[in-house]
């Protein structure tokens, strides 16, 4: 956060806000919860959240947002976000609406940041193309998909970007996929980034043999992922290098099914932290969460690296506003363990 960010009073802020959504003809709402917007139905309550509709609003909102020093956030269907029970007093700029199409041109895709990435799947495999299969049945949205290179059963998204369009200085530019560093759950995006859509370049391919393979990976998620509970995907991230599955050394700890408030280790996967009932709180899974690494490296050596995002509240102003910086990364990728 900015020293300018900092200074700012709600009243400005809110102001500008109020001033920034009319002139760009957005929704600006007031009163919601991160325990609406996530999958893990938790979370506290947030200043604002601005709606955009089309990529061209959304870089004019972020580029509106950054020239006014108010800090934000960018989300999207929120399926790896953890954040807490405090009053977060930033601007959470969501990307649920800006769905537009998926629009094919041969074995080229354009798509929209907010478009479902399991809807994609499917487009694709009835098109004949093939490259993201794998893909299919990850929740969330093409952006967060390509914020963290989502990935699983031998396909990873960067691997099929020809060019990825984000928003800088208000408008919309392209990004050709080579000038991006895709790593495993990690790309080159830097914080303050927006991403609004991207090119992807696909393979044709028998559309039968797309749909079993979709159908395969369907059928080893069901068998081994908490399917229909409040989860975030896997909480931490294999550690690298190593050839360790963080599932694994969790359940060997004994610790698969362990609860805190409402929060538990699932039962099916123990890297899935899901939440419970109406009264569970974010505090719960972090809490469980944070257990977990201290024993993992108490009793192998290993410090985890969450693959949830942790975003913390608090107002714009005070001094633990690190997980505050405007344009956070996108949150809704899951992987395979």
């Amino acid at each position: 956060m900015t020293e300018a960010q900092k200074t700012l009073d709600r009243e400005t802020r809110d102001r500008l806000v109020e001033e920034i959504a009319a002139r760009v003809g957005v929704r600006a709402e007031r009163g919601r919860r991160f325990a609406e917007l996530t999958s893990l139905r938790v979370g506290g309550e947030i200043d604002w959240v601005v709606v955009p509709e089309t990529e061209e609003q959304a870089a004019r909102v972020a580029g509106a947002l950054d020239e006014a020093n108010v800090p934000w956030r960018v989300l999207g269907a929120g399926s790896n976000v953890l954040a807490d029970d405090e009053r977060h007093g930033y601007v959470v700029l969501t990307m649920r609406e800006v769905k537009g199409g998926a629009r094919f041109d041969g074995e080229k895709v354009s798509v929209s940041a907010g478009y479902s990435l399991p809807r994609l799947c499917v487009d694709a495999a009835r098109q004949g193309l093939s490259g993201i299969e794998g893909l299919n049945g990850i929740p969330g949205t093409v952006g967060g998909a390509l914020w963290m290179n989502a990935g699983a059963f031998g396909h990873e998204i960067g691997n099929v970007v020809e060019s990825v369009r984000a928003a800088r200085g208000g408008e919309v530019v392209e990004v050709p996929g080579t000038q991006i560093k895709w790593d495993y759950r990690h790309t080159s995006f830097r914080d303050g980034e927006l991403l609004l859509g991207a090119t992807l370049r696909l393979v044709a391919d028998d559309a039968e043999k797309i749909a079993a393979r979709m159908e395969e990976s369907k059928r080893r998620r069901m068998e081994t992922q908490p399917h229909g509970s409040r989860s975030a995907g896997c909480f931490f991230k294999n550690p690298p290098g190593s050839g360790l599955s963080t599932g694994r050394m969790i359940d060997e700890m004994g610790m698969k099914g362990e609860r805190r408030g409402g929060a538990q280790v699932s039962p099916v996967h123990a890297n899935f932290i899901v939440t419970e009932g109406k009264d569970a709180r974010a505090a719960d899974a972090l809490a469980l969460a944070e257990e977990i690494r201290e024993r993992i490296r108490r009793e192998r050596g290993i410090e985890l690296e969450y693959e949830v995002e942790l975003w913390r509240g608090g107002a714009p102003d005070a001094e633990t506003a690190d997980a505050t910086q405007k344009g956070g990364a996108a949150d809704e990728a899951a992987k395979e363990d």
